[in-house]
């Protein structure tokens, strides 16, 4: 990993050449390839915390008109490449750009939070409520899986639609925003490991929002469930997008809790595995993070191991 990093800093052209790779790559055999788009967002935020944020723009535009040939010339969706490789990489640039300045993760991953929230306002405030042009979309989706498999039930599907249409917005705002915060750290973890080995370990563990947040982020929770109209619609989208942060937080402290603990490395491998497959382990973990700047967990753990 230490040489793939070296090799993404090495120079602009390098750096290029990574990411358009890992990002074409990506989508030639998803899901299984998916996980190469961090990878290529990842180096563009390592080239911009070494180089700076113009630096990285001038590696984001020549990556992007590569990515899209490579894209028309590979899948034939040279567009549809671009444009979704450009969702990703604009936050992961931003984010880049922000830590570099504030030497701040808690920072980057606000300003990443804060512009997923006020995008998802101005969908509303230009287009109104999305809803249902996405069950318009997924009824699509869903007509074309049935032509497929005609033992489909298209009756039984759309139910379906009609619960998750109202979320989408939301869903693929918050989605963006973990995938931005993930590379940023992947990123970061490359620049340690070329300057300071380790750095991002103790970052990471520093890694905690005030409480003025943690309670912003209830009561938007709080007026998604009860609220109604236009205002509880746009806190159902936003209630998705404040919980990112959270689960960064709750990581952190889990992680810093067992360290303090010296517990052994297969707990963390045990929280990753729950948080992946039960939604109820996962939200344990935003829990913990929405209540840690009340609960001090990383302090006390601490304390309990100095006293042992």
């Amino acid at each position: 990993m230490r040489a793939l990093a070296g090799l993404i800093v090495a120079g602009p052209w390098q750096a290029v050449l990574v990411i358009a790779l890992c990002t074409v790559l990506s989508f030639l055999a998803p899901p299984l390839t998916s996980i190469l788009a961090y990878g290529g967002a990842a180096a563009l935020a390592l080239y911009s915390l070494h180089r700076g944020g113009l630096a990285g723009v001038l590696v984001l535009v020549p990556a992007l008109a590569a990515t899209a040939l490579l894209g028309e010339l590979m899948l034939r969706q040279g567009l549809a490449v671009g444009v979704t490789s450009l969702l990703l990489w604009v936050p992961v640039w931003l984010a880049a750009l922000v830590l570099r300045e504030t030497r701040s993760l808690a920072m980057a991953v606000l300003v990443l939070t804060g512009v997923a929230l006020l995008a998802v306002l101005l969908v509303f405030v230009l287009f109104g409520d999305p809803s249902q042009w996405w069950l318009e979309r997924l009824g699509t989706l869903i007509d074309a899986l049935v032509a497929q498999e005609p033992a489909m039930d298209r009756t039984a599907l759309m139910p379906f639609a009609e619960q998750v249409a109202p979320l989408m917005t939301g869903s693929l705002a918050a989605g963006l925003t973990f995938a931005a915060v993930t590379c940023l750290l992947l990123g970061r973890w490359w620049q340690a490991l070329l300057v300071k080995p380790g750095a991002l370990r103790q970052e990471f563990y520093a890694l905690r929002l005030n409480r003025t947040l943690s309670l912003a982020c209830v009561a938007v929770v709080a007026l998604a469930a009860l609220g109604s109209g236009a205002a509880g619609a746009v806190a159902t989208q936003w209630s998705l997008i404040v919980l990112v942060p959270f689960l960064f937080v709750g990581l952190a402290v889990i992680h810093a809790a067992l360290a303090n603990l010296k517990a052994a490395r297969g707990w963390l491998i045990a929280v990753y595995v729950l948080a992946g497959l039960l939604p109820q382990a996962l939200l344990m973990v935003v829990v913990t993070g929405v209540l840690d700047p009340w609960m001090d967990l990383r302090r006390r753990t601490a304390n309990r191991n100095q006293l042992n």
